[in-house]
């Protein structure tokens, strides 16, 4: 990403989340049934991310998988903690995971790097 484009998305999206993270849970909907559908169907002990998780909505949809949440907005990702989720500060553009190291990855609103999804034969 050019210098340009990084300062914009700071400016224009990574500011509004740093400021609303106090409230944000109050501008989220509920969980999205698709979304819920596809977490309640994975198999037990499957390792699922989520990419941009805010505040850790999905990641305690399904109590037989594991999750990993991620999201740029330290805030956000401080409520997902206080909320009991495994959950780290990183870039979804530059994610610190290894290849195929995930069965499922969700990202709600973001660019999910689909290379961490492990693939099936």
């Amino acid at each position: 990403m050019d210098y340009e484009a990084a300062r914009l998305e700071k400016q224009h999206v990574h500011d509004v989340y740093e400021s609303t993270a106090p409230y944000f849970s109050d501008l989220q909907s509920k969980a999205w049934p698709r979304v819920r559908q596809f977490l309640q169907e994975q198999k037990p002990g499957s390792l699922i991310a989520d990419i941009g998780c805010g505040t850790g909505k999905y990641l305690k949809v399904n109590s037989q998988v594991h999750t990993l949440g991620c999201d740029y907005c330290g805030p956000l990702v401080e409520i997902a903690r206080s909320r009991g989720c495994e959950v780290m500060v990183c870039d979804n553009l530059n994610l610190p995971f290894r290849d195929q190291g995930f069965d499922a990855i969700i990202s709600i609103g973001g660019k999910a790097a689909r290379s961490h999804v492990h693939s099936s034969p």
